[in-house]
């Protein structure tokens, strides 16, 4: 009865305090802890809901409700088989046996069959234990289970994590749970900031636990540290008449470096802003974890937003030292900005033969020259004007020596950008210039592609001779390895194809051409398409959500990658007519009776009234102008196919029957996979 009346569900948290952790391992650590909390839940039988996970950088914490007990569960276990278990109705040695183990008499046995067999078995009543029981090893085994990218251990124990843990507790409404975390033992006890309240504060049960924090001055949720940060960086950046720069990436970084956000607002030497401010703006992103400040047009002010982590109290002395550091480290910025501005791009060009690429693909020099080869084998293909053509050799001349100048050397970030920066400055086409600044985009899933052709061009020939070599030479992504980012190139290279009209073929056309320009076989050639052909379609479901079965059939066809959307509405319309199944199972007959048959350049010879309709049929599918001429065209081809296969023997005996039959049949199938591949619908 008393188990009766206790509530159904129960809140809980608990927090593992740690030494800082890396930022940028937090939000995974903290996700999977909370999922791995989650399925311990699932597999001990327990209901859980409202589950929220909280990290800032010194501590773990997840939350919600739990079930007060486990559900029941009825387990049916086997015993021996029924001829065993009894002799002459009395209950043998095995079924008494059976029956001990379990912990019942044999009158509470019961059979069941499988197969031809029966056996005797018993129904258990699964104990139904407490939540409070099964928290402590929920939370010890899903901590221990989180996976890290890197761990370390201390101490002269073999407890492994990415920093060393220094306290703990478990909570289930008031009452503290036993837990033991890597070997510390959990007290009713949290950590305030590591700035303003070091000590340790003192836990009465969930509901005191926020109050122990804001007396602690933490913020544990990272949305409300965000907002707390933009609030007073805006209104700082406002005060000077400007707006702070942020960045994602940058942001998520800062709220994860604080417990208790304190912007702060600094200044420095307007004569720094000689320095190109994508200069300036990196220094200060990437050393120091400041947001610029910049005007209404987007020029970079000679002001920056910091974030202190603690109340603010010196808040001058900190602006101070941080104005200290930055003025360093633009003092370096504008050091190296002024050495290479003493130098041209062009100065750098035979210095790439000295800077490798790859020791199995040679130095950037090689890397060129390969380039070159390539467009000058395939410079008819592209739709470029003969100056652009020349322009085009010159970018490839130039686009890798930005690599040799002393600010992209500290500051490897800016590769692409200061190449484009200083072309621009020496007063090189646009074109050229544009390209250049292009040369890395896209550079992540959601990127955008290159702004021009030149610069898609480019794009597309440096990622092709890098997964085509790449691959030949081995350098093949695994699991979740991919050191020389094969599985990024190959998808920039299907993006271009599919968001631009820079090649107006088969995309497996450039594939072939380029790697038998290189040197590549035929299954390095296929290697290189696969991997190309997996990333889009995993792209276009990941962030298009296109599925594969609707992106496979479109992308399959001879035809150009940038007429996919188009002829993805198409096959998605045909795919609901009427007269969809009639076309599709036309087309399966003919793929299944003539296998690998591929369709020649002749004309098959035909004499038969059934064999000249297909003829027919079929020219009048190659000649429809229009998806919807092709669609109507095909339907009739369809229903000759139909009237072929009840007329004729396509496998005749005479060999030469049979073979025009088979080619007959094979350029037909050609003409139905003129906008998607119909094996693959």
């Amino acid at each position: 009865m008393l188990e009766d009346a206790l509530p159904l569900w129960r809140p809980f948290l608990v927090e593992v305090g740690v030494e800082e952790i890396p930022s940028q391992y937090i939000r995974d650590i903290t996700s999977a802890y909370r999922d791995l909390i989650m399925d311990e839940f699932a597999l001990m039988r327990l209901s859980s809901r409202d589950i929220a996970a909280y990290a800032t950088p010194r501590r773990l914490v997840v939350m919600g409700q739990v079930s007060s007990r486990q559900s029941p569960l009825q387990e049916t276990v086997r015993g021996p088989l029924m001829a065993n278990a009894y002799q002459n109705g009395v209950p043998t040695p095995a079924l008494l046996g059976f029956c001990r183990r379990l912990g019942i008499g044999p009158a509470e046995v019961q059979t069941m069959g499988e197969g031809d067999k029966t056996y005797v078995c018993a129904v258990i009543e699964k104990p139904i234990e407490a939540a409070e029981d099964l928290l402590p090893g929920i939370m010890e085994r899903a901590f221990a289970a989180i996976p890290l990218a890197r761990s370390m251990r201390w101490g002269d124990h073999d407890y492994r994590f990415i920093r060393p843990v220094r306290w703990c507790s478990l909570w289930l409404d008031d009452q503290a749970l036993p837990l033991s975390i890597t070997g510390v033992a959990s007290q009713p006890y949290t950590y305030g900031n590591r700035t303003d309240q070091p000590g340790a504060l003192e836990i009465r049960g969930i509901a005191s636990y926020e109050q122990a924090l804001a007396q602690g001055f933490v913020v544990l949720d990272p949305m409300r540290r965000q907002e707390a940060i933009v609030s007073e960086a805006d209104e700082l950046a406002a005060s000077v008449g400007g707006v702070p720069a942020y960045d994602e990436g940058l942001m998520e970084e800062v709220v994860n470096l604080v417990e208790w956000p304190t912007p702060f607002l600094g200044a420095f030497d307007a004569a720094f802003l000689e320095v190109p401010q994508e200069v300036l703006m990196t220094s200060m992103k990437v050393h120091q974890r400041y947001f610029p400040v910049i005007d209404g047009e987007g020029r970079l002010m000679p002001y920056f937003i910091g974030v202190r982590n603690g109340i603010g109290r010196s808040l001058e002395t900190v602006v101070h030292g941080n104005e200290k550091v930055l003025r360093a480290r633009l003092s370096d910025a504008l050091y190296f900005y002024r050495a290479d501005r003493r130098h041209r791009l062009e100065d750098y060009v035979e210095a790439l033969d000295r800077v490798v690429f790859h020791a199995k693909l040679g130095t950037y020099g090689d890397k060129i020259r390969r380039l070159h080869h390539i467009f000058q084998e395939t410079r008819d293909e592209w739709p470029l004007t003969t100056l652009e053509q020349d322009l085009f050799h010159r970018t490839l001349d130039l686009y890798k020596t930005d690599l040799l100048t002393q600010v992209v050397q500290e500051f490897p970030e800016l590769q692409g950008t200061m190449g484009g920066i200083y072309a621009e400055q020496e007063g090189l086409p646009t074109p050229i210039v544009q390209a250049i600044r292009d040369q890395y985009h896209p550079g992540y899933q959601g990127d955008i592609i290159p702004e021009t052709t030149l610069g898609r061009l480019l794009v597309l020939l440096d990622r092709l001779d890098t997964v085509l070599l790449g691959l030949s030479q081995g350098l093949k992504p695994t699991g979740s390895e991919d050191p020389f980012g094969m599985r990024r190139s190959a998808l920039a290279i299907g993006r271009i194809l599919m968001e631009s009209q820079v090649w107006e073929k088969p995309a497996r056309h450039l594939f072939d051409q380029v790697g038998h320009i290189l040197g590549v076989d035929e299954g390095g050639i296929q290697e290189a398409f696969e991997l190309t052909f997996g990333r889009v379609t995993r792209f276009l479901e990941s962030d298009r959500h296109i599925a594969a079965q609707w992106s496979t059939p479109v992308l399959q066809a001879a035809c150009p990658w940038h007429t996919f959307s188009d002829r993805l509405s198409l096959l998605e319309r045909l795919h609901q007519k009427p007269d969809w199944e009639l076309v599709a199972q036309a087309y399966k007959r003919i793929d299944r009776v003539i296998g690998d048959t591929r369709a020649t350049d002749s004309t098959p010879e035909v004499t038969l009234p059934a064999e000249l309709a297909v003829q027919a049929a079929v020219e009048q599918v190659r000649h429809a102008p229009t998806p919807d001429a092709w669609w109507n065209a095909v339907q009739t081809l369809s229903e000759a196919v139909r009237v072929f296969f009840d007329a004729v023997l396509v496998n005749d005996p005479d060999p030469q029957v049979q073979a025009a039959r088979k080619q007959l049949l094979a350029l037909a199938r050609t003409q139905y996979n003129r906008y998607f591949d119909m094996s693959q619908v």
